[in-house]
Formats: C-alpha cells, sequence, structure tokens
C-alpha cells in the first residue's frame, strides 16, 4: 500500500467553524492513524471534537467547518494513497461506501423518511458490490437478522418512521455495513441500543472486521464499550489530543486528569445501595393495564398489536424506580399511560394521596389538567423537545402560564428563578435560547420545566441516554438530590442497566410488554431470578481487564505485528 502500514493516516488536521461570534477552534492540529484490521476508540465529551474529525474523512463537515491548511486526511486503498480532502466528484463517492462507511449516531436523519428502508439498502449494495436487485434483498435482509430485528423480511420494507428508535439504530448499522468497508466509522453506534443488542452488534462488528480486515474508527463516550472492541484508544478535549495508546494503556494506567476524570464518571456495579429500611406507601398503582395499537398489516388491514399487557404495578412514594428491557418492551407505553398520554385498552392508573382523586383508564378519559400539576415528564432529546424560538425563561415558565398557576409575572419569574437555581441553571442564562447550550444543559432546562409546577411524579425516558459520561453522572446527581430534596417518585425508563443499578431503589424488568420480575436493586442485580433478567446483567459493558482482554482472537493488526520480518505485505496477510 504504497510502502505504508497504515489504512489511513490523519495529519496535523485543523478545523474551525465560522460563527456570528467569529471563528471557532473545533479540531487543533491533529493526528492520527489507523491500520487495516485496526479498532481505534475515538472518546471525549460532547464538544471534543470527535464527531467533525469522522465527518471531515466523510467529507461530510458542516458548510461553515473550514479545514486549514496544511490539514491532510489520506485514504491508502486499492495500492495507491489519496488525500480525502481532495477528492472530488466520482472518485469521492468511490472511496464513500466502497472503502468507507459511516454508522451516524441519528439515524432517523440518515434514512429518506418517504422511501422505504429496503429500496436504500438493495441500491447501495447495487452500487458498491455490483448485486442483483435479488442478491441485494436477501443479503439486507440476512444483516437486518444478524443486526437483532425481530422479524426482518417484514421490518426491511418498512419506512422509518415506522421503526422504534433502537431499530432505527440497527437498520442504520446494517446498511453502513452493507457494502462490506474496509473502514468503518461508527459515531455513537450502539448510544440507542439494549444491552444485549448493543453485544450482539459489538460482535457482529468484530465477526467482519475478523473476516473482511475491515478496520474501525469507533466514537463513543461509553468507555465499557471501548474496552471490549478497542486495540487503541484516542482521548480528545477541546479538539486536542489529550492521549493516545493502547486501549490498556489508556483504561487500565491512564496518564492524563481528563482520562482519569472520565473513568472516574463510570457507573458501576460494585457497592450497590442497600433496600430501604422502611416499605413507603404507594403513590400511584397500576392495575391490570394493557395497551393496543392499530396498526396497518398486510393488504392494509388494521391490526392491533399489543404494547402493554396486563400489568399491574404499585410505584412506591419517594422512591426512583428503574423500567428497564429491550426495544419494543413496552416501557415507553407504560411510562405514557402513567400520565395519561398513551391509549389504555384495559385496566387504571390510580393516583393516591392527592387532594383530588385522580384515577383513570379504559373507558374514563384523564382529567389532563389535574393530572398535569401531579405528574410530569422529562424527554429523553431536550434539543427537539425545547422550543428553538423562546428563551429558556419562557420555557419553563410555559407550564405554570398555560396552567393559570401563578398571578401575575412577577411570581412566574420569582418561582421560574426557584426552579433554575435548583436545577443549578445560572440565573443570567434564562435569556438565552436553547441552541446555545450543551446536551447536559439543555437536559437540565427540561428537567426545570417539569418541575416548575411542582410535581409529585416525574417520568424521564432515556433522559441520560446521549449524555458523556462526566455530564451523565452530573444529570443523575441531580436527579436523586431533586428526590431527596422534594420528595419526588421518579420513573426512570433506561436501556442503560450500569446506570439503573447506580440510580434507582426499585427495579422492574419489561419484554414483550409483560412485567417479568422487579426487586430491589441488589435484588435484580446481584440474585436475579428470571433467564432473561440474568442475560441483560451478562451484556452490561463493564470495563474489561486485561485478561479479559486477552481471550479475544487476534486482528489483523495483531497478525501482522507477529509476521513483522517476515516480509508478506499487508494484501498478503488479508488473503491469508
Amino acid at each position: 500500500m504504497t510502502g505504508s502500514r497504515n489504512l489511513l493516516e490523519i495529519r496535523d488536521l485543523t478545523i474551525d467553524f465560522e460563527t456570528d461570534e467569529g471563528r471557532v477552534r473545533a479540531v487543533d492540529n491533529l493526528n492520527l492513524s489507523i491500520r487495516p484490521g485496526e479498532v481505534m476508540g475515538l472518546v471525549g465529551e460532547s464538544g471534543s471534537g470527535k464527531s467533525i474529525t469522522a465527518k471531515s474523512i466523510m467529507r461530510l463537515a458542516p458548510g461553515n467547518a473550514v479545514i486549514q491548511h496544511p490539514s491532510q486526511i489520506t485514504l491508502h486503498h486499492q495500492g495507491q494513497g489519496v488525500n480525502i480532502l481532495k477528492l472530488r466528484g466520482r472518485d469521492l463517492r468511490l472511496v464513500r461506501g466502497d472503502a468507507v462507511s459511516m454508522i451516524f449516531q441519528e439515524p432517523m436523519a440518515s434514512f429518506a423518511p418517504a422511501i422505504r428502508i429496503s429500496d436504500q439498502i438493495i441500491q447501495t449494495m447495487q452500487i458498491h458490490l455490483g448485486y442483483d436487485k435479488d442478491q441485494a434483498r436477501r443479503a439486507g435482509i440476512e444483516l437486518f437478522d444478524r443486526v437483532g430485528i425481530v422479524d426482518p423480511a417484514k421490518r426491511f420494507d418498512q419506512y422509518v418512521f415506522e421503526l422504534s428508535g433502537g431499530m432505527r439504530q440497527r437498520a442504520m448499522i446494517a446498511m453502513a455495513l452493507s457494502t462490506q468497508p474496509k473502514l468503518l466509522i461508527a459515531d455513537e453506534p450502539t448510544t440507542a441500543l439494549d444491552v444485549t443488542i448493543q453485544a450482539q452488534v459489538l460482535e457482529l462488528m468484530m465477526e467482519l472486521r475478523e473476516q473482511l480486515g475491515m478496520a474501525m474508527l469507533f466514537i463513543t463516550h461509553d468507555l465499557g464499550v471501548v474496552s471490549k472492541i478497542a486495540d487503541n484508544v484516542t482521548v480528545m478535549q477541546r479538539g486536542n489530543v489529550v492521549e493516545a495508546g493502547t486501549a490498556e494503556q489508556v483504561l487500565f494506567r491512564p496518564e492524563h486528569s481528563y482520562t482519569k476524570r472520565l473513568l472516574d464518571a463510570l457507573p458501576h456495579l460494585e457497592n450497590l445501595p442497600e433496600a430501604p429500611k422502611h416499605t413507603p406507601q404507594p403513590l400511584l398503582s397500576v392495575k391490570d393495564l394493557s395497551i393496543r395499537y392499530p396498526v396497518t398489516g398486510k393488504g392494509r388491514k388494521t391490526e392491533l398489536f399489543t404494547a402493554v399487557e396486563n400489568i399491574s404495578l404499585d410505584l412506591p412514594e419517594g422512591q426512583i424506580i428503574g423500567l428497564v428491557g429491550e426495544s419494543g418492551s413496552g416501557k415507553t407505553s407504560l411510562g405514557k399511560a402513567m400520565l395519561g398520554a398513551a391509549p389504555i385498552s384495559s385496566g387504571h392508573v390510580e393516583y393516591h394521596h392527592t387532594k383530588k382523586k385522580v384515577k383513570f383508564g379504559a373507558g374514563k378519559p384523564v382529567k389532563r389538567k389535574r393530572l398535569a400539576r401531579t405528574a410530569q415528564l422529562v424527554f429523553q432529546d431536550p434539543y427537539s423537545s425545547l422550543n428553538p424560538r423562546m428563551t429558556v425563561r419562557d420555557i419553563i415558565a410555559e407550564p405554570l402560564e398555560a396552567m393559570k398557576l401563578t398571578k401575575n409575572r412577577a411570581e412566574t419569574d420569582q418561582r421560574v428563578i426557584e426552579v433554575a437555581k435548583l436545577c443549578h441553571i445560572e440565573v443570567e442564562h434564562l435569556r438565552r435560547f436553547p441552541h446555545a447550550f450543551s446536551g447536559g444543559q439543555r437536559q437540565r432546562i427540561s428537567i426545570a420545566r417539569a418541575l416548575v409546577c411542582k410535581p409529585r411524579f416525574i417520568v424521564a425516558d432515556e433522559s441520560v441516554a446521549a449524555l458523556d459520561v462526566s455530564i451523565q453522572a452530573e444529570i443523575l446527581n441531580l436527579l436523586k438530590q431533586l428526590k431527596d430534596e422534594l420528595g419526588l417518585t421518579i420513573l426512570f425508563i433506561s436501556h442503560d442497566l450500569s446506570v439503573i443499578a447506580n440510580l434507582c431503589d426499585w427495579v422492574c424488568v419489561m419484554r414483550y410488554g409483560q412485567l417479568v420480575e422487579q426487586g430491589t436493586v441488589r435484588q435484580i442485580f446481584l440474585d436475579p431470578q428470571q433467564d432473561y433478567t440474568q442475560k441483560l446483567i451478562a451484556s452490561i459493558p463493564l470495563l474489561n481487564s486485561s485478561e479479559a482482554r486477552s481471550t479475544r482472537s487476534p486482528s489483523l493488526l495483531q497478525v501482522a505485528e507477529q509476521f513483522a520480518d517476515s516480509g508478506l505485505n499487508y494484501s498478503q496477510l488479508e488473503r491469508v
């Protein structure tokens, strides 16, 4: 490969963003190399420059990004080295897909919404692999099956908006892998996936890495995942590389204080909290609850899909209750039903110890204004749930004004400032708009909005899934603090079991719309009774020791290093 042992070489990469306030440096003189078959983990918090580095490799940087001279990104492919930054037209299209493919963080924005997923994947495989339509279809369905999509033949022909968040991410991964690239760039590819599917997808990636000699640039804030798959790790902070080395060195013998801080923020399964010493009274009860949604089946016939089936559950007052399960298990539907935001087919929900009785269910509609005083929701994605045209002050104040809970603007402002301070939001920031804040800050704004009308119950649906580990730790500590100070009851919906273990008092496990198991954190994590729960816990990606890592199959990189003096080049090694 033109004398280079590297598949990809990034040299002196410097990227600025043009903003209203002038140029902002996003990446500063970055150097990074990836060898054939190597998995490079790229870690760091939001704003560290990880994603813009990855997008620059694909030449997908946004219009306001300025790549400074003498930046170089060289791909060694088919016996020659090419500077990707100088490619145009057909040459660039041949690199994208044929040599380099990318799994994007947000699949909803990556698929064409008006075209069936099958048509998009089939067309991609026809262009890059020369398959005919039938070959591409069979290969695509097989990939859907391998990334854990249930009923893959049916899902393959659906539109992206018909899939759940986790399903969309799996479809995105399948599409990226469909061209059998030499370099796969994976930008937070498993963030939205359940632990079991995450383990399955990571295993698939590692299999393809061995079969195809595929290298990976794996971008994530989950250091547990990095420890499972990466050969080498590069740590970025504010556009700079602060530490780089083997996974063993960086994760288990870090030198830089920033790396140590990221590792300290990781959730763990040690010293789990004891069970509450007393049994609280339930704040709300769910009785024989079922939820069925109408869906369009074959021949445009309407069928009923059961999302939740005959669940009875008490939520203890003043505790954080974790609700876990794989994508499609019914977690979100159950949480919405408790807020009166999902159609209840049978059964009911009842809130206790309220001034006025709150009970609703099948045939008995919810009184939304009364319920809104008692229960609120914190959304998964604060960026899309906050109105970009409203200031933070107006966003937080909106529930007060809509329900007329304050007498005048001065009283509203007083309550807004009070809840802002409670959520550690600077008062001077109330005049700003959501785009001016980081993901963690926007999540604080969402929490403040949910708390402003003094509810007793909050549903937090995957509210830290997209946050970096250090920011995630801050939000989790905030939720614990709010629970203790305000006596809140919180239903925390998540697929991240390590977060559940470190946050919650009580855990409920769902599968296929049914309640499989429930108990204290220690009961569920240290002595799970059901096979499904045991499988979930066994799939948690904790930091792997060097002993655990040594059981992995050798990569092409490791094989090449063993035969460094043999005279074999990489092409010959790939054939071997």
